[in-house]
């Protein structure tokens, strides 16, 4: 068979046959699928395109077993992961450090085949950033914008977690590569991933050509132009409101435990492993709708912490009225999260969190907002003339015209003939 007729030809995947215990000639046939956390796609992505392999892999090779290698810095991601794959075939979702020992590794059970009837497959070779003239962080930065489609620069550079500088460059060697493209976004210039920057970037995850992923690349929802803004600076809000949190990476309106956080970010404090969630309201609905959504979303984080053992600060954002409103939403038997709330026009600024505790700062940030428009002037406006009064010149007015206007006779007789007491 050739490389072009192998479905498996489209796949990075990495040959790996695991020999019996009993005996040398019983393999697992087993294909090897590396990704990392730091690639930019949650875990609902990522399960997706195990979903999409093991599909292929069933249909092309009914022996195989996949045996999906997670290098990530926690156990959530692996954790979230393993519970959302399909596992149509037997699949095995492990840490980068941990290898499958034998057929119980894998879920559903594997079966052990005789290595003759196992030939060597044709498979591509791991994916090289080099030969499209991208490096580590290049590639990072394509795979954000992959999934926002379109973003400004402060958006792209808080989620690929580099300073607004740094990222200015990467953008600039992407452009000169024709992989992205300046794009006019509301009143502001942002950027968008070209076709071929797109390709790129779905190679580098290992989906194939032609594959409709693009449902469960991008954001899920969309939201007004604040909202999203505010969404996609909250790993920078962080960094820079809590500097003793480690941020790992952040996603932007991402599926989770039926749930669609507008952005959540996961890290850890000193040495606890943390999901930060973020809820971003304009105050558009009622104070009776705020309360029903809430209390549904503060559910799902609370229930999303049981399964997994995980703390998860909750945060509301939004203008004052909705953080003063926001207590009404949190159930009488209060969850055992850290729930705070703050005005989402005061950026890097957030209240200490506590678990077991609902805190806002409006106070603070309302008085900062005076503070800083207090009335000084960093010049004196003494020294300046003041503006002449703009006056119109009586030559320019608009003349009437002395032309003679048209009446309606037939409406003016029709009016001598109407009768004010016929009714």
């Amino acid at each position: 068979m050739t490389r072009n007729m192998d479905p498996l030809a489209r796949f990075h995947l990495e040959w790996s046959p695991i020999p019996s215990k009993h005996g040398t000639r019983f393999k697992l046939d087993v294909f090897k699928h590396n990704l990392s956390a730091a690639d930019g796609l949650p875990p609902y992505a990522q399960a997706r395109i195990i979903d999409l392999i093991s599909h292929q892999l069933g249909k092309t090779r009914p022996t195989a077993c996949l045996w999906v290698s997670v290098e990530s810095p926690g156990n959530w991601f692996v954790e979230e992961i393993r519970r959302l794959v399909k596992f149509r075939i037997p699949t095995a979702v492990l840490p980068s450090t941990e290898i499958p020992f034998d057929d119980w590794d894998f879920r559903p059970h594997a079966e052990y085949h005789l290595e003759e009837y196992l030939p060597s497959p044709v498979t591509l070779a791991p994916f090289s950033p080099e030969r499209h003239g991208l490096n580590e962080r290049t590639l990072r930065t394509l795979r954000v914008l992959a999934r926002l489609k379109t973003g400004h620069t402060r958006e792209i550079a808080s989620l690929a977690g580099f300073s607004p500088t740094h990222i200015r460059r990467l953008l600039k060697q992407l452009r000169a590569l024709d992989l992205i493209a300046h794009k006019q976004i509301g009143k502001y210039q942002g950027w968008e991933i070209l076709t071929k920057g797109m390709r790129v970037a779905h190679r580098s995850w290992n989906i194939p050509k032609g594959a409709h992923f693009a449902p469960h690349r991008r954001e899920f929802r969309y939201s007004g132009e604040r909202h999203r803004r505010v969404s996609r600076l909250w790993r920078a809000w962080l960094e820079k409101a809590y500097p003793y949190v480690e941020i790992w990476d952040c996603w932007t309106e991402v599926s989770i435990h039926f749930g669609i956080p507008d952005a959540l970010a996961w890290g850890k404090k000193y040495d606890r492993e943390y999901l930060f969630w973020l809820e971003v309201d304009s105050g558009h609905s009622s104070r009776k709708t705020m309360r029903s959504h809430y209390q549904y979303r503060l559910r799902n984080a609370y229930e999303h912490s049981l399964d997994w053992g995980i703390p998860i600060l909750f945060c509301i954002m939004g203008p004052p009225w909705v953080v003063r409103e926001f207590p009404g939403s949190i159930p009488l038997q209060f969850p055992d999260m850290a729930i705070i709330g703050h005005d989402w026009r005061d950026f890097g600024r957030l209240p200490i969190f506590e678990r077991g505790r609902w805190i806002q700062d409006l106070d603070a940030s309302a008085h900062k907002r005076r503070a800083a428009s207090a009335p000084t002037l960093p010049f004196d406006p003494g020294k300046y003339s003041p503006r002449p009064e703009f006056r119109k010149d009586p030559a320019h007015l608009k003349q009437r015209s002395n032309k003679p206007r048209y009446v309606d006779h037939a409406s003016l007789d029709r009016d001598r003939e109407w009768d004010p007491n016929d009714r």
